[in-house]
């Protein structure tokens, strides 16, 4: 493969170097008007005491923007412009610098910076937007107090925000002051037309908090529960890590329009609406349980990233991970914790652990990035949270939230560092991390090897313990040893910080069965010798509801993979024993629920997407061909009028009534789903009939989408699942993902709606696989990469693993990366996705 000369280059965290200036203030002046921005700008530089610069030079980042003015202390300046920003000469240690620049928000369809999209102006910074906006020293490590003001007609965008409190409305410009100094990353402004729903928190010292939600106006009566887990959020950070807000107004905006799921500007977080607007009608019960925890992520972001934020873009999980961590433990603590926890590992497993084994793997501190956009990844964000777990696990709460404390006592607002947070947490604690930090430099999943034997003779249990890889893990392992009857007679967690390690358990009177990484105690690959008898008995006897999953699921990719190998009458037998005895109704669920095809394709050598396909879907005929009349039975008894309710039980009971269905129509039971369809009283269970309904072609399918069409098509969120599951069903094709995108209601410059078309197809293995769908999905890529080359770099990632696919298909997705490789002007993005699967 040949790439061209001038190829974008990555940027290295080895060749950091501190801003040469700072900035003490920074007041904006934006004039909104309709076919163009003019940005004004007044900044107070002075010299970095610890910059080693001596030339008093600077560059301010600057892209796509068009100077119309600058002075600097009321002269001209020596200056230079290039098409990345500003250059600046002969400075003094300090000075004023204004600049006037015009952008254009209606033409810009990266949703970067400032845009408008659907009648409203609306701003995204993070990672480097602000440099969109006009020139600035555009990185996280220099903050800086924001006064906005903001000039509109009010007859059009009567909701003018940004950061801050509120400091004049009283005539056409409005203007707004951030008293906490912030990088430009986490500015924001909002103009438009919106509804406002209003409350108030009270925190612990007595402070009241203005709580407002600004969404469009048809779906002010979806922001109830977005507004009770905003207080909820208030208070769990109150609670349990004694953390306050500290403005006086707290605002969130939901807009459909927007490339990330939320952001956690101060004090004005910007969502997509997708996590914001909810009600039992429209929301599945995962939809409310993750509107809850991203309105938690960003508000827990204003101490774990705002407060406290990153030095440089290399150290983002010091933000990212800390805060996924908070806001697991949030729904961890607010609804079914081992559910949570199996949820998250299953997706750890399915997606993280694909991009560990793929071309884009890095570190949780990555070394290096050409596009930092492209790094806001599972490993960033989950991994990174299961690096903070681990933690977590080695100190326990107590000494957790000592490390906390002390984190925020030496670098309340300060631009800091990855090793910063773990030196707290070892400066608290007195504990050694020095060895742990190989979580943070290392890619991959590390691999682990258990091998047990029981000593007769000494009444002792012998385990070697084997980290597989080249490199070194401190890491704790969860463990508990269950006697013949299955009750558990010794559990507790080892610290494995050996490439080889031998434990002894001792006194122990008969072969026990060991349950090793209860609760996924740390994010690795195990491997051992337990039989699959043992793991049939762990699955009847474990107390921990992770372990109990875990092992049904190595049971089923077994089943699927090499039936040979496994006693599937057995192990039906165990599944029927938990269906009748477990009280747990959603981890019935999540046990009958088989392996996804995307997890099986990271089981095998050569993924052949339509033998995998096969094999599954004649394990889902054999557990129906056993268990027909007890799930018919078991769904018959979850059904019920009942008035909808998201505790832990009820939607447990949702949850397993939907798997038996999902089974039983494998067979003849589409009339369940269409009754169920046609008599649902919330999404769960309408959006679950409707998959089945035209997940196939029956006599309920058209009829299906046209009611579902009607009764929703006014509401964004739900016609984005109208528009995924079909893109996801078996019965479409490249034809039928091109009839959806002439639909009145597609949109391609929609993030939301394009993923709900084109990211499902993807997904959609059986069909998307073939030279057509290649052929389709590269078209899509190179259109992104003109308009919105972000989410263009999200999607193109799905020819990450071609080399593992079979001849016909590894040949057929080189050609379309090598396609995408030689194409005019591809953006950094798309770049450096597909240069890194093609190498």
């Amino acid at each position: 493969m040949v790439i061209s000369a001038i190829a974008p280059q990555p940027i290295y965290r080895k060749d950091y170097q501190p801003s040469t200036y700072l900035i003490h203030t920074t007041e904006l002046s934006f004039d909104l008007r309709e076919d163009q921005t003019i940005v004004s700008s007044k900044i107070h530089f002075y010299k970095n005491p610890k910059s080693q610069a001596e030339d008093g030079s600077l560059f301010l980042n600057g892209i796509d923007l068009e100077l119309i003015s600058i002075v600097l202390d009321g002269e001209k300046p020596n200056y230079e412009l290039t098409d990345q920003g500003l250059q600046l000469h002969n400075l003094k240690d300090e000075f004023v610098l204004e600049i006037v620049n015009r952008i254009h928000p209606q033409t810009n369809t990266s949703l970067n910076g400032l845009y408008k999209s659907s009648g409203n102006f609306c701003t995204q910074c993070e990672a480097h937007g602000f440099r969109q906006i006009t020139y600035y020293l555009d990185r996280p490590d220099v903050l800086s107090v924001f006064t906005t003001h903001i000039t509109a007609d009010k007859s059009k965008y009567p909701v003018l925000l940004s950061n801050g409190n509120l400091i004049d409305d009283s005539s056409a410009t409005v203007i707004w002051h951030d008293p906490t100094s912030k990088p430009c990353y986490l500015f924001a402004l909002v103009a438009g037309d919106f509804s406002v729903l209003e409350d108030e928190y009270t925190t612990l010292s007595g402070r009241k908090v203005a709580l407002k939600i600004y969404v469009e106006h048809h779906n002010i009566n979806k922001t109830q529960f977005a507004m009770t887990s905003l207080k909820r959020s208030f208070s769990w950070d109150e609670s349990r890590f004694n953390l306050e807000y500290d403005l006086d107004i707290y605002m969130i905006v939901a807009v459909d329009d927007f490339n990330m799921g939320a952001m956690e500007n101060k004090g004005l977080n910007i969502f997509n609406s997708t996590y914001v607007l909810a009600n039992p009608k429209t929301a599945t019960d995962k939809d409310f349980i993750n509107v809850e925890a991203v309105i938690g992520h960003e508000y827990f972001h204003n101490w774990t990233g705002n407060r406290v934020t990153c030095k440089d873009w290399f150290q983002l999980s010091l933000k990212e991970g800390l805060t996924v961590f908070r806001d697991q433990e949030f729904t961890s603590d607010l609804h079914a914790r081992s559910i949570k926890r199996i949820e998250d590992v299953n997706a750890l497993r399915t997606f993280q652990f694909a991009e560990d084994a793929g071309p884009m793997a890095h570190p949780v501190r990555p070394e290096s990035y050409i596009e930092m956009n492209n790094f806001y990844t599972l490993t960033i964000y989950e991994k990174g949270a299961e690096v903070i777990r681990m933690i977590h696990s080695f100190l326990g709460e107590e000494g957790f939230q000592k490390g906390m404390k002390l984190y925020f006592e030496r670098h309340d607002g300060e631009a800091v560092t990855i090793d910063d947070f773990v030196a707290s947490m070892s400066d608290a604690n007195d504990f050694n991390f020095k060895p742990f930090m190989t979580w943070y430099t290392q890619s991959g999943t590390p691999k682990i090897n258990i091998q047990s034997t029981y000593d007769e003779k000494n009444k002792c249990l012998n385990v070697e313990i084997k980290q597989l890889g080249e490199h070194t893990y401190l890491l704790p392992l969860n463990y508990a040893l269950l006697n013949i009857q299955g009750d558990i007679f010794n559990e507790g967690m080892l610290s494995i910080n050996q490439q080889y390690q031998m434990v002894t358990f001792e006194n122990i009177e008969a072969e026990p069965v060991v349950s090793w990484l209860r609760d996924f105690s740390a994010p690795v690959e195990l491997s051992t010798d337990l039989s699959f008898e043992q793991k049939i008995f762990l699955v009847s006897h474990e107390k921990d509801a992770f372990s109990v999953w875990d092992n049904a699921q190595q049971i089923w990719l077994s089943l699927i993979l090499t039936p040979e190998k496994v006693n599937q009458s057995m192990f039906f037998d165990a599944i029927e024993k938990v269906i009748n005895t477990t009280k747990d109704k959603s981890l019935i669920s999540e046990i009958l629920t088989l392996p996804s095809e995307r997890l099986l394709h990271q089981k095998v050598d050569i993924i052949d997407v339509f033998d995998i396909h096969q094999k599954r879907e004649e394990l889902i005929k054999s557990v129906l061909d056993r268990f027909e009349s007890l799930l018919l039975k078991t769904y018959q008894s979850l059904v019920g009028d009942k008035n909808y309710e998201l505790m832990p039980e009820a939607v447990g009971e949702r949850s397993l009534k939907n798997i038996c269905l999902y089974y039983l129509n494998k067979g003849q039971y589409l009339q369940l789903a269409n009754n169920q369809f046609e008599t649902a009283n919330c999404m769960t269970d309408q959006i679950t009939a409707f998959s089945a309904l035209v997940g196939s072609d029956n006599q309920y399918s058209e009829k299906a989408k046209l009611d579902f069409y009607k009764t929703f098509k006014d509401d964004a969120q739900v016609m984005d699942k109208f528009f995924a599951t079909q893109s996801s069903s078996l019965v479409s094709n490249v034809d039928s993902i091109k009839a959806l995108m002439q639909h009145e209601l597609f949109s391609f410059n929609n993030p939301n709606r394009l993923r709900s078309v084109i990211g499902s197809f993807a997904q959609n293995y059986v069909n998307f696989h073939n030279r057509a769908g290649y052929e389709f999905f590269t078209d899509i890529i190179l259109k992104l990469n003109k308009s919105n080359p972000q989410i263009g770099a999200r999607l193109v990632s799905v020819y990450n693993h071609w080399k593992r696919f079979t001849p016909e298909l590894k040949k057929l997705q080189q050609q379309q990366l090598e396609k995408i490789i030689k194409t005019d002007e591809l953006s950094n993005d798309i770049f450096e996705i597909v240069q890194a699967a093609l190498k």
